[in-house]
């Protein structure tokens, strides 16, 4: 979305700061309707083959749908805002690493490019995140999204006002330290949407046997990220768990959680297997 204002502004170098603002704002809404709305949608269409792969017990229901929803179209409010101010003082200043042809870095870089700004992305995500879990600044503003202990894909942007603030900084982070061309930036935007709805499905989408691999190991998951929404201390992390690992906030039963419920997917709907774990 801040990419499309860019391309906007080089295109129509007339538009105002009001068209401008709108169309990041737009954009913002138009791919949470699609990717939050659309999972949304999957999973209540699917809810019944899909019922042994779900995390908490729990249905969504519509007064807390209705608030993450609206609490979303705030953020992308505050997004569009702070998009603007940036691009209009990168017009002034320039410091955004951005570059439209691709051969400026060459191809590699390209690639290399999208997960050099994601973990950059997620370092940032990591400590922003405890940031906003001290106490005093969680209570006035975090507070807001954990109000979803069980959260739907439609809570994937709702936060407090300040929060959205500081999220809306880490995407004007990555612009200003990682060189990018605007379309592995498109990748990078198109992932991150995608990993936080999964983040915030409330179904454990991954198979059994992940925790086994090097990749899988670090990867954030729904199980995750839904056990952060109860336990407010642990998984931290946006797209990876390796700040957690590292920094050890990991949650003490997030593999045995895991293992748990991807062991009745394995074993069906029917199996006799137990919710050991499901709500740690």
């Amino acid at each position: 979305m801040f990419m499309f204002a860019s391309v906007l502004r080089d295109h129509m170098p007339e538009a105002g700061p009001l068209l401008v603002g709108l169309a990041i704002a737009l954009v913002a809404l138009g791919r949470y309707l699609i990717f939050a709305g659309g999972a949304l949608g999957i999973i209540t269409l699917f809810r019944r083959p899909l019922r042994f792969r779900q995390i908490q017990k729990i249905p969504f229901t519509s007064t807390q749908m209705t608030r993450e929803f609206l609490y979303s179209l705030s953020s992308f409010i505050v997004f569009a805002s702070v998009g603007l101010a940036g691009f209009r003082l990168n017009e002034t200043v320039g410091f955004f690493a951005i570059y439209k042809v691709p051969d400026q870095y060459g191809w590699v870089w390209f690639a290399l490019s999208v997960p050099v700004a994601l973990l950059v992305h997620d370092f940032y995500f990591y400590w922003a995140h405890r940031f906003m879990h001290q106490p005093g600044i969680f209570e006035r503003v975090h507070r807001i999204h954990h109000l979803s202990t069980n959260p739907s894909p439609l809570a994937a942007f709702a936060f407090h006002p300040l929060e959205a603030v500081i999220e809306a900084l880490g995407f004007i982070l990555i612009l200003t330290v990682v060189p990018m061309h605007p379309l592995a930036f498109l990748i990078v935007s198109t992932l991150m949407i995608t990993i936080n709805v999964i983040g915030h499905l409330g179904y454990e989408l991954y198979p059994s046997g992940l925790q086994a691999s090097a990749f899988g190991k670090f990867l954030n998951t729904a199980t995750g990220h839904n056990q952060h929404h109860r336990a407010f201390s642990f998984n931290y992390g946006l797209y990876t768990l390796v700040w957690d690992r590292l920094f050890k906030t990991t949650h003490p039963h997030y593999e045995a959680t895991f293992d748990a419920l991807t062991a009745r997917q394995s074993a069906g709907p029917d199996s006799p297997l137990s919710d050991k774990g499901n709500l740690s």
